[in-house]
């Protein structure tokens, strides 16, 4: 039986303002979690969750969760071997090369070295980010635990275009050419983003599956409760191809686990209250507020 740590868990609001800063610290740096806190990939006890969740959306409909677009071998190639060599390096234990295949102890899977293969492997999502000529973006997309966007919505735009939507995001894609400049040739580094669900459900695309209803499946009715949803945003360069790794974790706080703490509450709170009106609708966080208040 592989014994795995307990999931990290990140609370990004404690600053009690809400923004949209890029925020980038250094891969690696201190959160509180230990070893996980290093690791590109995290597995943890919950590992089956998010495989399960990777399972059913490929079974849906692969095109809906899976995108490429202008991703050329070699970029490819690059990105396969970040994360074929950070497997290796991070977790021994799960898993082993065996000439040109990886070894899943996890899934007893013996996979190619492919990104999509590599995908169903671990916990995260994944994006590729391109470049040539100053021109950048999204050459690769799999993405099974979305925030209420679509991978088929995003794939081969730039780091502007993906972002334009977000309210308060002008000031960061004004710098759009630099932030690309950094996912590329500097770092690691490492982000979060967060948004409150009224369910810890990893797939939220804004398309419901066959036979599921739309009102359940888009969530954010916070009568019954509600959880934080966190992502830990991780890019790594790949300069050797002018392309960088984005890597998305999703992770949940409970609503028990932030009201037993004053400090994670009541910084909540004030970040709520902080978030422009534009800025709550896009996150859904406007009921979330209004309840707070009866």
């Amino acid at each position: 039986m592989v014994s795995l740590p307990a999931p990290a868990v990140y609370t990004p609001w404690t600053k009690g303002v809400y923004d949209v800063a890029p925020g980038l610290k250094p891969f690696g740096t201190d959160f509180g979690n230990g070893d996980l806190d290093r690791k590109l990939f995290q597995f943890d006890g919950e590992f089956a969750k998010y495989r399960e969740n990777k399972l059913r959306c490929i079974l849906e409909r692969p095109s809906k969760y899976l995108q490429r677009h202008g991703l050329e071998p070699s970029v490819e190639m690059k990105a396969v071997e970040l994360v074929v060599g950070k497997l290796l390096e991070d977790w021994p234990d799960q898993f082993a090369l065996d000439g040109n295949r990886l070894q899943c102890h996890l899934t007893g899977e013996s996979i190619p070295l492919e990104l999509d293969a590599l995908a169903l492997q671990i916990p995260e999502d994944i994006a590729v980010v391109c470049r040539v000529n100053g021109r950048d973006w999204i050459a690769y997309l799999n993405l099974c635990s979305p925030s209420h966007w679509a991978a088929e919505a995003k794939i081969g735009k730039s780091f502007f275009e993906t972002h334009q939507p977000i309210p308060g995001f002008e000031r960061v894609n004004s710098v759009a050419g630099a932030m690309v400049e950094s996912m590329v040739n500097r770092g690691p580094f490492v982000r979060f983003v967060w948004g409150i669900e009224s369910d810890d459900r990893l797939n939220h695309h804004p398309e419901p599956p066959v036979g599921e209803d739309p009102d359940v499946w888009h969530g954010r009715q916070f009568e019954k409760g509600w959880f934080l949803r966190t992502e830990r945003q991780t890019t790594w360069g790949l300069p050797s191809v002018d392309a960088a790794l984005f890597v998305i974790r999703v992770g949940f706080v409970t609503q028990t686990q932030i009201q037993r703490s004053p400090d994670l509450w009541n910084s909540l709170v004030s970040a709520v209250q902080s978030m422009s009106d534009e800025a709550q609708s896009y996150k859904g966080a406007s009921d979330f507020l209004r309840l707070q208040r009866n």
